[in-house]
């Protein structure tokens, strides 16, 4: 099936899987938009920002995107990461699951639920926002 035939709850789960082979940027060229803007947590929130430093962030276009996945994965190793449920709703895209990263430097595990919304556009990813147990992801980092 191709990209323009899949369902936009499809092209986000694609997305995922690619994500998490270590084809992000794959992933991105097939379902980003030019115009791609993502938060990880609340933009603009500079506590946020000091405990993780690409969260409250709006990293945009493929170089953001990139920065954003190499400062996250060049901390954590994924030990799981589970999307549970996909809906579509109003141009949108929820997604809702668990993941399990053990930071590379401190060995500690951030545990937690998580929540992405992703928004579509002329049936491409132009951006969302990722929410998550920041407090988790904070503390696996600390030593």
């Amino acid at each position: 099936m191709s990209g323009s035939e899949q369902s936009n709850v499809e092209k986000v789960r694609h997305f995922f899987e690619l994500q998490y082979a270590g084809r992000a940027d794959e992933g991105f060229r097939l379902y980003g938009h030019d115009h791609f803007r993502f938060v990880t947590g609340s933009a603009g929130n500079d506590e946020l920002r000091a405990a993780i430093p690409w969260a409250g962030y709006v990293h945009e276009g493929e170089e953001g995107y990139a920065e954003l996945y190499s400062k996250l994965f060049g901390e954590f190793e994924v030990e799981e990461f589970t999307p549970h449920s996909f809906a579509e709703a109003g141009g949108r895209v929820y997604v809702e699951g668990h993941f399990l990263f053990r930071h590379k430097q401190t060995g500690k595990l951030a545990d937690s639920d998580w929540c992405a919304r992703f928004d579509m556009k002329g049936g491409r990813i132009a951006g969302g926002q990722f929410f998550e147990n920041t407090f988790a992801v904070a503390a696996a980092r600390t030593p």
